[in-house]
């Protein structure tokens, strides 16, 4: 249903996306437009299935909670999702204050459970069944959008056919990507071509559309040729007005943390064998987690089970100070965009041990960062003998937070947010 009607509607979409790309064009064209006058107000909406007051755990969240937090004076920001809390009265908007910034909230439903699940099937994912919600709020939020003037963010490629048969301009951003022979939890990785299709669709209708890393951007503006302007690259960052560089605390026992979902890329049975072989060495070692992932699903956790600390869903700033607490961070995830927890390691002083990534390398250029493990036969026990080393240099004073932060310094949500809030001013200089 939602497909047919945006079908219906892309060819008046396409011309609506048409009749701003000239602003972006010129952008391109000349430097002294890519930076709008702050001279009027410019209306932005986002767009999620968890409500950012919440405690949800992901990338996506992440992202919400600090664009409130460091959007600039001009933009006013309204979210549209589900109320968390249970305080605000539906389908209505409501002005709220989260981290000290207000902005507008329009809850559409209620979220009585915020935990991540894996879906068996694509009608039971999250995605899906919130996609289908704001089909159903369509006579709702289409023209609250439009009156209002507002350009929309969304994070999900599956949304981009509700907003373009709503005429509302996006700019559609994807937050991590891996082809179909990696281990994955979310529903869509596991239908490639229906993937492929909304990638497209999303491709065609955007004004814009942001990637994690320069490898996916580069890919995507291959496979998806016609629209191959339209792709950018914004990476992901660390909060630095909680994240930052920490003393380390007594080396014993040797803190090792990983913060996130448990998503099956993340290969945390991976992770958990690590422990299992860094226990054996001399130093005694503890293991902490952050989410709401189930660790005891592994049958690798019941070697590490006593050492481990599991701290379940928390907030960035509790995060920070478990972060604060520990000593070095550990990532075995078989892909990823652009890995937060990496950023926020680093952004606390704590060096992280991880299974190779090419989206890293760049931060491991400073050998302070940590170890960029290769993949391979022996990755695992090369993974626990670098452990054993950076434990064996903290515990002699040789690791000094503040220069494993500098592997960071170029993260900045400030810097790296700017480009999108200006795409917004010129949506809204273009409607003026």
């Amino acid at each position: 249903m939602v497909l047919s009607a945006a079908a219906r509607a892309c060819a008046a979409v396409s011309a609506l996306c048409n009749r701003y790309s000239f602003v972006f064009s010129a952008a391109a064209r000349d430097p002294s437009a890519r930076r709008p006058a702050m001279s009027r107000r410019v209306r932005v909406a986002l767009v999620n299935s968890a409500d950012p007051r919440g405690l949800k755990v992901g990338g996506i969240e992440t992202y919400i909670r600090d664009y409130i937090q460091y959007r600039p004076d001009d933009i006013d920001l309204l979210f549209i999702g589900p109320d968390e809390i249970g305080d605000l009265p539906p389908d209505q908007i409501s002005r709220v204050r989260f981290r000290g910034r207000e902005l507008d909230f329009l809850p559409i439903a209620r979220l009585d459970d915020s935990v991540n699940r894996a879906p068996q099937s694509i009608t039971q994912s999250e995605t899906f069944r919130f996609a289908a919600l704001m089909w159903r709020k369509r006579g709702l939020i289409g023209p609250l959008l439009r009156r209002g003037g507002y350009s929309v963010e969304l994070r999900r490629v599956e949304y981009a056919p509700i907003f373009a048969a709503l005429r509302v301009p996006f700019i559609q951003m994807l937050h991590v990507w891996g082809d179909r022979s990696k281990p994955m939890s979310g529903i869509l990785g596991r239908h490639h071509r229906l993937r492929a299709a909304t990638e497209y669709l999303a491709a065609a209708l955007a004004v814009r559309f942001y990637t994690v890393n320069p490898e996916v951007t580069s890919m995507f503006a291959r496979r998806y040729w016609p629209f191959g302007a339209k792709f950018h690259t914004l990476t992901t960052w660390a909060n630095t007005d909680l994240f930052t560089p920490q003393p380390f605390a007594a080396v014993l026992p040797l803190r090792l943390v990983f913060a996130g979902r448990c998503d099956a890329f993340k290969r945390l049975d991976l992770m958990l064998r690590v422990v299992a072989m860094a226990r054996q060495a001399a130093v005694p070692v503890e293991f902490h987690y952050v989410g709401d992932g189930d660790l005891s699903a592994h049958p690798e956790f019941s070697e590490v089970s006593e050492i481990t600390v599991v701290h379940g869903r928390k907030s960035a700033a509790d995060v920070a100070a478990i972060l604060a607490g520990c000593h070095i961070g550990l990532l075995t995830s078989e892909f990823e965009g652009m890995p937060r927890f990496v950023l926020e390691c680093l952004a606390s002083g704590r060096p992280v041990v991880a299974l190779h990534l090419p989206q890293l390398q760049p931060l491991y250029a400073m050998s302070a960062a940590g170890h960029l493990v290769p993949r391979g036969p022996d990755q695992l026990a090369q993974m626990a003998a670098r452990i054993a080393d950076l434990g064996a240099a903290i515990g002699a004073g040789r690791v000094d937070p503040v220069c494993v932060a500098r592997a960071a310094a170029a993260h900045r949500p400030e810097r790296l947010l700017a480009p999108i809030f200006d795409d917004h001013r010129r949506l809204a200089a273009r409607r003026a």
